[in-house]
């Protein structure tokens, strides 16, 4: 279904932040569209002056309570397939009629890296679907890249009519000049510009036709079930050899496209030279039939659609629109850097955190006198009696669900609240391999304490107590507990719980099993 301005009836289904914002840039044009993203404040975004999408072309896709997919690639396919029924809904009710339905994607991004799950979803629909996706910057992470190769990997896998990949590198060499306000404006326009004059050819004002490739050209070439790539040259003067060399550069070293598609590859080509009448007059007819044959015989017998259109100044301009079935050499060269910077971001997150090798310092008082201490005296409850009251040099047994490992002494002292700053100061001065996060003060001071008696008591009966209790306690489920529990092990003799220790090392709690390796190390 066409219209007298446009050869077909296009339709933007944007997906994320950038799919949306290139759904809006083709509504700005005249083609419906609609924008479905994980994220609110995305959606809200293009109802600015310059995009102006209707908030009934936006679509809120997200879980409750979240706004965006944060790079994650798993919570942007749960959330297309949470909403499967209203998208297919909303999606039909937009593409009643449609020639083609252009589904707009950023890959990178957690929601737009999704669109070949969003592909699946609307199988059912039988729609014309052709993807339109950019490719992550140089300069974007390790991450985005990893999401972006998996998708084009699964996008050329699905049975569409035809893919568009945009390399947002190129891109910023090509537009780096405009100011950041600007930036996005201006290569969205850069993006959707090739299409949409291909599709206004015939109905540009001012033009004349001496050759014309129609809409039916133009839908062929478009829905040729292959990777497409645009180019638009101007050249100062019209001869055979300039034209061939547009076209062969345009491919190899486009602004717009991967890097890298070559005539050899091309399975179908379009071609429309624009000139002005001055021009055209110096050129003979034998000119066209010469690049038609010459672009075969490059192509290896491609398809060759040829438009001839007289322009009222200005250059000649070449345009065309090529499809081939082989991924060009950018694509390939994402691919590595995402194996390099994936894999160096791999292992580091594989990396455990441990602590710095303090030796006996770790043990040392500087200090006689202890402002904590002190403060910590002044803020007791006064007790009832003044007796001196005689502490429990082992904790209970770990039966509380939270903070099982709280000291008691005989008259039920109260401990003292301090605040998480405070908590998370002194783990730091005093832990060689730091706590789990929920790790209270009060915990550690007591297992210390149970360490400070095993070596200063002479007791076979209170050391048998503190071994039995920490032999217990590093079989806690609670991993707070299991880490208090081996550190204490590894302050006090690491042949004595040996066997404890080689069993922490097999520990679920990743800070445990670094403390018992390190002490086994040692």
């Amino acid at each position: 279904m066409s219209t007298s301005q446009k050869a077909l009836n296009i339709v933007a289904i944007g997906l994320g932040q950038a799919g949306g914002n290139l759904a809006a840039e083709f509504q700005r044009r005249g083609y419906p569209a609609l924008a479905l993203n994980t994220a609110n404040s995305d959606l809200e975004s293009l109802s600015s002056s310059g995009l102006s999408l209707p908030e009934e072309h936006r679509m809120y896709i997200g879980i409750d309570g979240f706004d965006g997919a944060g790079s994650d690639l798993n919570y942007g396919r749960e959330c297309i397939t949470t909403h499967a029924g209203q998208i297919r809904e909303r999606v039909a009710a937009h593409t009643a009629g449609a020639d083609v339905v252009l589904v707009t994607a950023g890959l990178g991004g957690g929601t737009g890296s999704a669109v070949a799950e969003l592909i699946k979803i609307l199988e059912d629909l039988s729609l014309p679907v052709m993807v339109l996706a950019t490719l992550p910057n140089d300069h974007e992470s390790g991450i985005a890249k990893v999401n972006a190769v998996r998708a084009v990997n699964q996008l050329v896998k699905e049975s569409l009519l035809g893919w568009m990949f945009v390399d947002n590198s190129r891109l910023a060499k090509a537009h780096g000049g405009v100011t950041l306000d600007h930036y996005y404006e201006e290569i969205n326009k850069a993006i959707a510009e090739p299409l949409d004059a291909f599709n206004r050819m015939n109905a540009r004002e001012g033009i004349r036709a001496i050759r014309t490739l129609d809409g039916e050209d133009f839908r062929t070439l478009l829905l040729s079930s292959g990777i497409l790539s645009f180019t638009t040259t101007e050249l100062p003067k019209l001869n055979v050899d300039g034209v061939i060399q547009a076209v062969r550069d345009g491919l190899k070293f486009s602004t717009l496209m991967p890097e890298g598609f070559s005539l050899e590859t091309v399975s179908y080509m379009g071609v429309v030279i624009e000139a002005p009448a001055d021009m055209m007059a110096h050129t003979p007819y034998t000119f066209f039939e010469q690049v038609s044959e010459q672009l075969k015989d490059e192509t290896g017998g491609a398809a060759i659609y040829m438009g001839v259109y007289q322009v009222p100044t200005g250059p000649a301009v070449v345009r065309a629109i090529c499809a081939t079935q082989a991924l060009p050499d950018g694509i390939q060269e994402m691919v590595s850097a995402a194996k390099r910077e994936g894999g160096q971001l791999r292992d580091k997150l594989q990396r455990t955190l441990t602590g710095l090798e303090l030796g006996e310092i770790e043990e040392y008082e500087l200090f006689k006198t202890s402002p904590g201490l002190i403060r910590r005296r002044i803020t007791e409850p006064v007790r009832a009696s003044s007796a001196p009251k005689a502490r429990i040099s082992v904790p209970p047994p770990p039966n509380r669900p939270t903070s099982a490992a709280k000291p008691v002494s005989l008259t039920e002292e109260t401990p003292v609240k301090r605040s998480r700053r405070d908590v998370a100061a002194s783990a730091a001065e005093n832990a060689s391999i730091p706590p789990p996060p929920t790790a209270s003060t009060t915990d550690r001071d007591a297992y210390d304490q149970m360490v400070k008696d095993f070596k200063s008591s002479d007791s076979a009966e209170v050391r048998e107590r503190v071994t039995q209790r920490l032999e217990a306690d590093r079989r806690s489920e609670n991993s707070l507990i299991r880490y208090y529990a081996v550190r204490a092990m590894t302050k006090l003799d690491t042949e004595l719980f040996s066997a404890a220790l080689h069993a922490a090392m097999e520990d679920e709690d990743a800070t445990v099993r670094a403390i018992a390796t390190k002490a086994l190390q040692r």
